[in-house]
């Protein structure tokens, strides 16, 4: 017998909130209104719909009906509207006054918008709806870059410059190649990437075996890239990179952009370099942003996040293939070419 999907509640507003408007329907002698929002304080309890409609008199339909209303619109799905439509939620006014309030506090969660607009307005709007009113102000929705306060202010105008030098330099007929060089630690049970399930717990059976090697990766925008693996990043593992990196580009110039990690400036590891014609343009101190390998390792982890491997070997296998086919397309750089290097295509 087929049975319908149960409909989850949207919590526009917190426990505190809820019983807060159903407090001032009450003051304004809102009955309707009241006993809509009392609809949804039973759903938010754990009712179902249809036993949350029986406690306030009404049938299962017309639950269901008062459910979807919340879940588009917050408590203005809710109240009844006499004229023929929903009432006007913020005036012009109420709108350009809601974004000075967002300019000045920026940055703000979903949360906390909801707050605001409910504590400020006493509104409520869904979110995809609120999503598109934002983004049409000029708001961006994105994850926060973390930046290090011990960054220099210089530091990009310093990076152009000592990027541009090398650059400039003669390559005679030869090809240039042009990479980002770093490790990473990558492991079998990486958790990066969110799934859908109808489970309230998302659970992967993965077993938790850390391998004993770091991966070490150059990732180039011009001339291709490699990857080896060692157990610990010392400056000799660093020349085993170097060396590989020359047996992908036996001919040319190697411009290897790298951070300011120890083994990189090790004399052992600047003696291979120059023996390997690869010259090190270091990152100013306290700046991943510039480094483009970034966003490849993190799209590495996430792809490892839903897998399940039959040993290391497996892994590693998966670590190395995962890496170099995204590696061989730019997209990762994208933004770091546009900034440092839009004329990129004029170096090779």
């Amino acid at each position: 017998m087929a049975t319908s999907r149960r409909i989850e509640v949207v919590k526009h507003l917190s426990e505190d909130q809820l019983d807060s408007a159903i407090n001032q329907g009450q003051k304004a002698d809102e009955t309707r209104l009241v006993r809509r929002l009392c609809f949804i304080k039973n759903l938010y309890f754990g009712d179902s719909s249809k036993i949350a409609a029986q406690r306030v008199g009404v049938s299962r339909f017309t639950g269901d009906r008062w459910l979807a209303a919340w879940n588009e619109d917050g408590v203005d799905g809710l109240r009844p509207s006499f004229a023929g439509g929903r009432p006007a939620k913020l005036s012009l006014e109420q709108f350009e006054e809601f974004f000075t309030l967002l300019e000045k506090g920026q940055l703000w969660t979903p949360q906390e918008i909801d707050d605001l607009l409910w504590e400020r307005y006493g509104v409520t709007y869904d979110r995809a709806h609120l999503a598109r009113i934002l983004r049409a102000d000029g708001m961006q929705y994105a994850k926060p870059r973390p930046m290090d306060p011990r960054q220099s202010p210089d530091a990009e105008a310093d990076f152009r410059e000592h990027l541009g030098e090398a650059l400039a330099k003669d390559n005679g007929d030869e090809p240039l190649v042009v990479g980002f060089l770093d490790a990473s630690w990558p492991q079998p049970f990486e958790n990066s990437q969110r799934m859908w399930s109808y489970d309230h717990t998302v659970e992967i059976d993965k077993p938790l075996v850390t391998v004993p090697w770091k991966t070490i990766g150059f990732y180039a925008i011009l001339g291709k890239s490699a990857l080896i693996f060692r157990k610990r990043t010392t400056k000799e593992s660093i020349c085993a990179a170097l060396e590989a990196i020359r047996e992908q580009n036996p001919v040319g110039r190697i411009l290897l952009i790298a951070d300011n990690d120890g083994g990189h400036h090790a004399k052992l590891t600047q003696q291979r370099a120059d023996e390997l014609g690869i010259e090190f343009v270091f990152l100013p101190p306290y700046s991943p942003n510039f480094n483009a390998i970034e966003p490849l390792w993190k799209s590495l982890k996430r792809k490892i996040s839903p897998t399940i491997f039959e040993d290391k070997d497996d892994f590693k296998q998966f670590v190395t293939d995962t890496f170099r086919d995204p590696s061989k397309q730019l997209g990762f750089a994208n933004n770091w070419i546009e900034k440092f290097v839009p004329d990129v295509q004029t170096l090779r």
